[in-house]
């Protein structure tokens, strides 16, 4: 881990970041990119597995697969919606790990109510191989 492309990438996550937007700084640090299809009523996050998502053992820290999944969800009700959407409750199921490559989490709903909507998302690592599966249920705002 080099720290000075840390402290680089830090600073300029730092610059970037945008309350309400994908520029917010996690999204930035982590290298997130997202795609947002409308018409199918699903959200992908990409972004790159690095030393930074491990945890003490070397591998990707549960949490991190969770962050990315519950930023993938809220991003699907946020954009279907129309309203930015907070989670109630999430549960994960984790099945394996990754040490490199890239991480594709892909949000889609099971159901869509009024104010409560509930998700799930499916992360797999560059070869389609099956990391984690999570499910959320999600309440929506209302306008910012």
């Amino acid at each position: 881990m080099d720290p000075n492309h840390l402290s680089e990438k830090a600073i300029q996550a730092a610059k970037n970041h945008q309350v309400g937007t994908d520029a917010t700084f996690l999204y930035s640090f982590l290298d997130f990119s997202f795609n947002y299809m409308k018409d199918e009523e699903k959200v992908k996050i990409t972004c790159p597995v690095t030393e930074v998502m491990f945890n003490p053992i070397g591998f990707l820290h549960g949490g991190i697969v969770m962050y990315i999944a519950d930023t993938a969800m809220a991003h699907l009700c946020a954009s279907v919606i129309g309203s930015p959407s907070v989670s109630l409750e999430v549960k994960t199921q984790f099945f394996r790990t990754a040490r490199e490559g890239k991480i594709e989490a892909e949000a889609y709903f099971t159901k869509r109510g009024g104010t409560i909507q509930f998700a799930e998302c499916m992360l797999r690592d560059e070869e389609g191989r099956e990391l984690a599966k999570v499910s959320g249920t999600f309440y929506t705002m209302g306008e910012k």
